[in-house]
């Protein structure tokens, strides 16, 4: 038999970066997306974020790609919170995300950051956040990512 680690730290954002997740729905919405990644028989990490956009630590299962996995996460939870009125200026979700890879080791460190994301946003901006998770892992950012 097989075994896989593939840890993947995967960020998606709202249409133009629109507070639009209530917070006291937004457990809801992880729950959703838990939903989805178990049925994708991919493992749930963590997962937070504020109302504007979600941090998700997965562990991908090798039969599912990180493309198909955004996609169903990002399609599903969208017509389930268009349809909610509890989502009510929720107009969907960005066309972009970023994900990338991490190490085992780097796992307890990545599961603090989402944990931490409501304080963390208290003093840095979506847009700055974006811009150090994308050079921190080495690709080139545009100022049209994730909006």
């Amino acid at each position: 038999m097989s075994k896989v680690a593939a840890y993947y730290h995967i960020v998606f954002c709202t249409k133009r970066r629109e507070l639009t997740i209530p917070a006291q729905y937004k457990e809801d919405v992880y729950r959703f997306i838990w939903r989805i990644i178990t049925d994708a028989k991919c493992h749930l990490i963590r997962i937070g974020g504020i109302q504007n956009h979600i941090h998700i630590l997965v562990d991908l299962h090798p039969n599912m790609t990180l493309s198909g996995l955004v996609q169903s996460i990002k399609s599903l939870s969208s017509g389930w919170m268009r349809s909610d009125s509890r989502f009510g200026n929720f107009e969907g979700w960005a066309a972009g995300y970023f994900a990338c890879t991490i190490s085992p080791d780097a796992r307890l460190r990545i599961i603090e950051y989402i944990k931490s994301q409501e304080l963390h946003h208290q003093s840095h901006h979506i847009d700055d956040e974006v811009r150090f998770l994308y050079r921190d892992a080495d690709i080139d950012y545009d100022e049209r990512d994730m909006r």
